[in-house]
């Protein structure tokens, strides 16, 4: 039997808050275990059953059998005595490569193995309290502080003691060991050998216990692990780790990459009949370029604006990759794709080594991870290539942070996101996965009359309107900015037959702009987003969106057309059904209702709604 002892820092709390706390990685179930067992003593006392709500600085004593102490150590050795400019921690996985913690630190991630980061904070004067209070604030906890949510201590050599992996340096050269010579692993021998294992390498995967509920509807297509009080917890494995899924009726469930976040527990890998997690990342980049060749073998100034890699819909999960022009911009969204992002750009540069001209491709990185408020981390990196290199192929428009790709032989301007490392973003200034409604609204336009571009952001369907021939376009919306990069826009494409004199700007709220615009349009496109605000207005997709399909129906000339999109998460609006029963009750003959889903270049999921980019329905009035 061994006992281990701490104090409770912090507030009061239940006991068993403090040991969900101090031992995340450990199953509820177990936990209350030790309380019905009276393994677990405060002040002395054994809990019992009972709810004990333990004061700061009270004792806890834990009285258990026999165990591997190294993943239950929960004693956390403070740093306060210690105060300097410079402090080493190691971490879990931090995939940003710098960034600032709190107000006053910085920190560099300076090397990476194991599922374990070792960084380096810059300060002044700072305690290591401090440092532990910053690093926690911004989702890296310190490997060993169990107060603040560190991931428990795993010593793999003797004599490594328990506590925060932190130690300071208070000049150059210089680290200060006399006091925490005990609470500093040694990278060097206990991390660096230890490289994160892919799939492959992996001869022993952990296994993820969920829901029976969970096993169906991950049987019914859905690919996420929703965490939930009946499923083991994901966060006692490191991001992107591969696991075997299993519910609790032990049927096998595939595989999954753990995101270990509130929302999402873990996301589907493989199937329960692949073997080994099934096909690799390589084969999967693989098979994502082939469902593109089309698109692939078009020339860069005819389309060089598209989807090369969709998430969950590639079999990619929390990752995607847009080919703009001569630069590969892979976005990562989700922690469980951590592990894959460096072999995905691998085989996209070994797979698709030049465009059709033969320019090679440079690739830049940005991660767009849930952060927490306090601190910034840069989010942005180059894998291959530069901004020389897209200079040097006449890529860029002037010295700002702009480049020129193509869709269907007009010219945009994208902003991709270099020059905001810490301001990570998804958009880039076009939505490609409106490429094909593009060219459908584009065709109905070829006849002229007047078109109505709502919540235009940066005004790719205007240009597309007027390239085709509309006789005026007004695009209308609230930002400044996404307004001047329409008149870029324009102006870019000139040379394609589009005349800003054709063109008006509406900056203001769409409703606004419906109500003066007069009836007999040729066409409206309204694609909103889910909120928004406009002065004393507020747009609300659930409660303003048919009272506006109402007003765009109202204004549309005999034969015009509506196009509508909306990108809200979850299940479909029914968009078809409410603007079927909105012509009906104005006495709107309805000519014809059709999909106007994205390309094939975003494929879908059958019983996954939420990989579709939009649900969009195209009318025509009679």
């Amino acid at each position: 039997m061994s006992t281990l002892r701490f104090r409770v820092p912090g507030r009061s709390q239940p006991i068993g808050a403090w040991l969900a706390a101090l031992f995340p990685g450990v199953p509820r179930r177990d936990r209350r275990a030790w309380i019905e067992e009276e393994r677990v003593a405060v002040e002395g006392t054994p809990c019992g059953r009972g709810t004990v709500v333990c004061a700061p600085g009270a004792e806890i004593a834990l009285a258990l059998p026999d165990v591997a102490l190294e993943d239950l150590i929960p004693e956390a050795v403070t740093v306060e005595a210690i105060r300097a400019e410079r402090w080493e921690a190691i971490v879990a996985t931090c995939p940003w490569l710098a960034g600032s913690a709190g107000e006053a630190l910085r920190f560099e991630r300076v090397e990476q193995a194991g599922g374990l980061s070792r960084l380096v904070v810059h300060g002044t004067e700072t305690s290591g309290a401090a440092v532990l209070d910053a690093l926690a604030a911004l989702g890296l906890p310190v490997v060993g502080d169990l107060v603040r949510g560190g991931r428990a201590f795993v010593a793999s050599a003797p004599g490594i003691a328990p506590g925060p992996q932190l130690s300071a340096e208070r000049t150059a050269g210089e680290v200060d060991l006399a006091v925490l010579a005990a609470s500093i692993w040694r990278w060097d021998h206990d991390v660096r050998d230890r490289s994160a294992p892919t799939e492959e390498e992996d001869a022993s995967p952990g296994r993820l216990v969920v829901s029976v509920e969970t096993g169906r509807v991950l049987a019914g297509g859905h690919p996420w692990i929703l965490p939930d009080e009946a499923s083991d917890r994901a966060d006692r494995f490191r991001p992107g780790a591969l696991v075997e899924v299993e519910d609790r009726s032990g049927r096998a469930r595939g595989w999954a990459r753990i995101e270990g976040t509130r929302a999402i527990a873990a996301r589907l890998w493989a199937g329960p009949g692949a073997e080994r997690g099934g096909d690799s990342v390589e084969a999967r980049v693989a098979k994502a370029l082939a469902r593109r060749g089309a698109l692939l073998g078009l020339s860069s100034d005819e389309t060089s604006c598209f989807r090369l890699i969709h998430g969950e819909g590639d079999a990619l999960p929390g990752l995607y990759v847009d080919r703009l022009g001569s630069l590969l911009r892979i976005l990562v969204t989700g922690w469980a794709a951590l592990d894959l992002r460096d072999r995905v750009a691998e085989a996209l540069v070994a797979q698709l080594p030049v465009t059709p001209e033969g320019l090679p491709f440079s690739v830049l990185e940005v991660l767009h991870l849930r952060t927490p408020a306090r601190g910034q981390v840069d989010a942005t990196r180059w894998l291959s290539g530069g901004l020389e290199a897209l200079r040097s192929q006449e890529a860029l428009v002037g010295e700002g942070p702009a480049l020129v790709a193509h869709e269907r032989g007009l010219a945009f301007e994208l902003d991709p996101g270099w020059a905001s490392p810490r301001r990570p973003r998804p958009g880039y200034g076009l939505f490609v996965d409106q490429r094909e409604n593009r060219a459908r609204v584009a065709e109905r336009a070829a006849d002229g009359g007047r078109w109505l571009n709502l919540f235009a952001h940066t005004g790719a369907f205007s240009v597309a309107l007027l390239a085709a021939g509309a006789e005026a376009v007004t695009s209308v919306d609230l930002s400044a900015p996404y307004l001047a990069r329409l008149e870029r826009n324009l102006a870019l494409n000139e040379a394609a037959g589009v005349d800003a004199a054709r063109h008006v700007t509406f900056r203001g709220d769409a409703r606004r702009a419906l109500e003066e615009s007069g009836g007999g349009l040729r066409g409206i496109v309204v694609d909103p987003p889910t909120a928004a605000a406009a002065g004393r207005r507020f747009w609300s997709v659930r409660e303003d969106l048919e009272p506006l399909l109402r007003a765009c129906i109202e204004r549309l000339g005999d034969g015009g057309c509506l196009l509508v999109t909306q990108n809200r998460a979850g299940p479909p609006l029914g968009l078809d059904l409410a603007i079927e029963r909105t012509a009906r009750r104005l006495h709107r003959e309805v000519a014809r209702l059709e999909s106007a889903p994205a390309g094939p270049d975003h494929p879908s999921l059958p019983g996954f709604p939420e990989g579709d980019p939009f649900e969009g329905v195209l009318l025509t009035l009679g």
